[in-house]
């Protein structure tokens, strides 16, 4: 696991079996966006789109997921 991306070779890292207090969030932050990418860009999204996407903070209603079937 990346412990601190700013460090470099084994000061890194933390292996599985090594107590792990903290990681490095901003590096998995990047793959995830990379990753992300690489799945929407052809739908015309990049990197600014998806990150301004995963950081807006906003309170979500049942209904903005689409139709709402009652059971009478």
């Amino acid at each position: 696991m990346v412990v601190d991306d700013e460090k470099s070779s084994r000061d890194r890292v933390a292996l599985a079996h090594e107590a792990i207090e903290t990681y490095d969030a901003s590096y998995y932050e990047t793959q995830l966006v990379r990753a992300v990418e690489s799945v929407l860009s052809p739908l015309g999204w990049d990197r600014t789109n998806i990150r301004r996407e995963i950081s807006d903070e906003r309170d979500a209603v049942l209904s903005s997921f689409g139709a709402v079937n009652e059971l009478s």
